[in-house]
Order: C-alpha cells, then structure tokens, then sequence
C-alpha cells in the first residue's frame, strides 16, 4: 500500500516515524486507523491498520491518504480533509480531490 506524498496525519499520532516505517512494510500498528482511497471503487474508506493489510485488501489498488489513532480521530480527520477542500475550491463530493 503507497501513501500519499503530503499525508494527513491526526494530532494523536506519536512516533510518526516508527508509523510509517510500519505502513510502507505492511506492519499492523495497534489503534491505528487510516483512510484509504481505493482507486478501483473511487472512494475513501476508513479501515484499522490490521483489515488494511488483511489478505482481503492487500492486493486491492489504494493510497493511504491519512492516519490517525483511533476510528473517532479518523472521521474527525476526514472532516477537516474535506473543509480543506472545500476552502481550497476543490470538489469534496470526488474522492481524489479530497487528498490533492
């Protein structure tokens, strides 16, 4: 799973390093949460590091868009990514545009 170049990350996330390092080796991080655009349904999906890289998911085509601790940071990030878009004059109904 590749992440994005400018990632959201959630003020509740400690040791964005070790994080990352987990992610990009497919390493399950305990309370993680990360929003994923599938490119093969066009949408974003909010799914614990764990059924992220579940055998179900692992050869789906996605980006990790943003990470926070927890499913309740996760939707609260998710809100702040579409008032970003939508300050910016991007579309927040279109998945891609959320994480430009």
């Amino acid at each position: 799973m590749k992440l994005i170049d400018n990632l959201f990350v959630a003020g509740n996330v400690t040791e964005l390093e070790t994080v990352i390092y987990s992610l990009r080796r497919s390493i399950p991080v305990l309370h993680l949460c990360c929003i994923v655009l599938f490119e093969d349904k066009n949408r974003l999906e909010i799914l614990s590091s764990r059924d992220l890289f579940h055998e179900r998911n692992k050869n789906r085509p996605g980006r990790i868009a943003g990470i926070a601790m927890g499913r309740r940071a996760a939707i609260d990030l998710l809100c702040f990514m579409t008032e970003d878009a939508v300050k910016d004059g991007r579309n927040p109904a279109d998945p891609g545009e959320l994480i430009l």
